[in-house]
């Protein structure tokens, strides 16, 4: 786990902050002005720079916890396609991926296919020398040819 250095703040701060938030937590956002007028409602500070740290650090418990909870529907979510297998593709991906399947030419799908049906089919001894026999009698033609040339 990476630590991040932060603001330090005073114990008073946070305690208030944690109480308040324990007390009506669900009432607080990750904005700094809405969480600024609750602090006011809910306590009873009178210093308007004691009100803002409490509502700055209580934003910033709020949005280290919208932080946590994504990162771990994202764990799960990473869990679960390794489970079944899949591989989800977001969208911006697929529509490239889409468009590119779109654009290819139909010789290049003849041509897999014909691939394909090749890998089935096994080669025998025979047909295997006879090839290899080929490609050797072409490479001595073609390196009697380079030797002629100055």
């Amino acid at each position: 786990m990476v630590t991040v250095l932060g603001k330090v703040r005073i114990g008073k701060v946070k305690g208030v902050s944690k109480e308040i938030v324990n007390k009506y937590g669900n009432r607080f956002s990750t904005e700094f002005d809405v969480n600024k007028k609750l602090v006011y409602q809910y306590t009873d500070i009178t210093s308007k720079r004691l009100n803002n740290h409490v509502a700055g650090y209580i934003t910033r418990l709020k949005v280290n916890e919208k932080k946590r909870a994504e990162a771990e529907v994202a764990e799960e979510a990473e869990c679960v396609t390794e489970e079944s297998g899949t591989v989800e593709i977001p969208e911006g991906v697929k529509a490239e991926l889409d468009a590119a399947a779109g654009e290819a030419p139909a010789s290049n799908e003849a041509e897999i296919k014909v691939d394909e049906a090749a890998e089935g089919e096994e080669e025998t001894d025979e047909e295997a020398e006879a090839k290899a026999e080929v490609s050797t009698e072409e490479t001595k033609a073609e390196n009697a040819g380079d030797e002629k040339k100055p």
